[in-house]
């Protein structure tokens, strides 16, 4: 899998846009984590800035893309926001729990380490794609029900491209008549299919009903979690993972803006070439803006 990957990104490499110096990057490490944070050059030299933690796709498996870089630089300057990327522990040398466990601590060192950067504490969200979306999900669960040592108000918002929220082989009654994704993209569809994803959640050592890595298996903690911008893709078989979960948040009265792509796979846009590469960007940046104004409103 991983070298399927890198060939990918290796040919994808030389169609994405080279960085510009609007966005000023630093790399380092903390507790065996490594991580990349992107500051808007222009922004945030009168007041510090939102702060996103962002968990980047590849099924607990694969690690971070130049595609990932080029999201986290276009977020960062044009929502301005600070982005911390942190690469988590990966599957299947390091079984789950260790991805949570890194996320969670990436959000807690971020939090202790908001003035250092120039970013306010008191903005703080997660952002992920795929695996690193359901992740951005499991984070923010965690906090709100008060399972950390942090408290439950520490994260404001989430950012969920493309996230997965149960495993195909435990839909629970309440979502069976809406979610159809699985059975429809089960094999042979762009991207991922269900039979990639229960590889990458095997490599992963993860059981069906684990609620920390499943969050729609918790139907209790949907009033507790902050503001979130969700995007779906058509020929996805997480497609309805994302979109009862948008369901869900409105059901419970949480802010929720949501945008789905019709006739397109998974994480199209790691294909820089795509027409639809570009709108994606606009909206998901514009997505990102409303949740900083989400989060600004709740002062």
């Amino acid at each position: 899998m991983r070298d399927q990957f890198n060939g990918l990104n290796k040919m994808l490499e030389p169609q994405y846009p080279q960085p510009t110096s609007a966005v000023n990057t630093e790399d380092g490490s903390f507790e065996t984590i490594k991580y990349r944070i992107y500051i808007p050059v222009e922004l945030g030299r009168d007041k510090p800035l939102p702060l996103g933690v962002y968990y980047h796709p590849g099924g607990f498996v694969i690690g971070q893309s130049m595609s990932d870089d080029v999201l986290c630089r276009a977020i960062a300057q044009q929502a301005g926001s600070i982005i911390v990327a942190v690469q988590y522990r990966l599957a299947p040398e390091h079984k789950a729990p260790s991805q949570l466990e890194d996320a969670l601590r990436a959000v807690e060192w971020t939090h202790r380490n908001a003035a250092r950067i120039g970013g306010d504490a008191t903005k703080l969200y997660v952002l992920g794609a795929s695996a690193g979306a359901g992740l951005a999900f499991c984070v923010a669960r965690k906090f709100a029900m008060g399972q950390t040592a942090s408290g439950p108000r520490l994260i404001k918002g989430i950012v969920a491209l493309c996230p997965y929220t149960l495993h195909s082989k435990l839909i629970p009654e309440m979502y069976k008549l809406a979610h159809k994704s699985h059975q429809e993209h089960r094999y042979n569809v762009p991207m991922i299919d269900v039979s990639s994803m229960e590889t990458f959640f095997n490599n992963a050592g993860l059981q069906p009903d684990d609620e920390d890595y499943f969050i729609a298996l918790d139907r209790d903690c949907y009033r507790y979690l902050p503001p979130a911008y969700i995007s779906t893709c058509e020929f996805d078989p997480l497609r309805d993972d994302g979109k009862i979960m948008v369901e869900s948040l409105q059901v419970a009265n949480i802010p929720v803006k949501t945008d789905h792509y019709d006739g397109l796979p998974h994480c199209f846009w790691v294909f820089p070439a795509l027409p639809e590469t570009e709108v994606f960007f606009k909206k998901t940046i514009s997505g990102t803006r409303w949740l900083i104004s989400q989060m600004e409103a709740s002062e």
